[in-house]
């Protein structure tokens, strides 16, 4: 299985479950809001790091809107359940540094504001790391 297909299909089971899990549920928390994210992925020699900046908006247990990062600009969409969020960055490159792709990021909104959780990247095939984002506006 190629890595873009393993990557899409373990983001649709994850989000498939998100949906079964927030069937009856009511106390999600509201994602609204301008993020500021920070990952890094470490894999054998290989070494990537993310920093978007991402303006999102919830509805329902829907995420839409845009990141931008330092080297990548594109939509953002994703799902919430409770605290959880899944949030797919589809990135095109703004000068020569930047990379297309999807980062997917799997997270949960902690007690102290912040979210941190999993990411992974198209760009980078089939190795995941960790991330972290916190709330500016």
């Amino acid at each position: 299985m190629r890595s873009a297909t393993r990557i899409r299909y373990a983001s649709a089971i994850f989000a498939f479950a998100l949906l079964l899990s927030s069937l009856g549920r009511a106390d999600a928390a509201n994602f609204t809001g301008t993020w500021s994210f920070n990952g890094t992925i470490v894999a054998g020699n290989r070494y990537a790091t993310v920093s978007p900046v991402c303006i999102l908006k919830q509805g329902g247990s829907n995420i839409s809107g845009t990141c931008k990062g330092p080297n990548g600009i594109g939509a953002a969409a994703g799902i919430v359940n409770g605290n959880a969020i899944l949030v797919r960055w589809n990135h095109i490159p703004t000068n020569s540094l930047g990379l297309r792709g999807i980062a997917t990021f799997h997270g949960a909104w902690g007690s102290d504001g912040v979210i941190r959780g999993t990411w992974m990247d198209t760009a980078e095939g089939s190795a995941v790391g960790n991330f972290s984002a916190q709330k500016v506006k």
